[in-house]
């Protein structure tokens, strides 16, 4: 979820964002033992292009930030979780966050656990996977 500009503190900040917290809070409604994880930071792609044309020029708190969840779940409770995200969020057809008071972007990314470079997600899921095989 791309959340714009940050706030000036937003990059310094100790612990996990509010945001990531009513993300994760938002999967736990769904499912209890979701297997998720939340991650906040400057949308990646967008600060590697800018890092790469304007190098040290460019000043990276100018860079929009993201706060991502990545979960582990079927189809429905993918649309499950779509539609608590979006009660949680307060979030309107328009893309404003009644929360975040902002406009937020939301979207969804498939992760191909095959793909080589995504070694932690495959790693992620076997953890889980192996716990629910123990009956953790």
């Amino acid at each position: 979820m791309e959340l714009g500009p940050p706030e000036a503190t937003a990059l310094h900040t100790e612990g996990i964002h509010p945001v990531a917290q009513l993300l994760e809070a938002s999967a736990r409604r769904i499912r209890d033992s979701i297997p998720c994880f939340t991650s906040f930071g400057p949308v990646t792609p967008l600060d590697e292009f800018a890092q790469r044309v304007w190098g040290e020029t460019f000043a990276r708190e100018r860079v929009p930030v993201e706060c991502r969840l990545t979960v582990y779940v079927t189809d429905e409770e993918l649309d499950d979780l779509s539609e608590a995200v979006v009660e949680d969020l307060g979030l309107n057809r328009d893309g404003f966050s009644s929360v975040v008071d902002r406009k937020v972007v939301v979207g969804l990314h498939p992760i191909s656990l095959e793909d080589p470079e995504n070694e932690f997600y495959r790693q992620f899921v076997g953890h889980h996977e192996e716990a629910v095989g123990s009956g953790a």
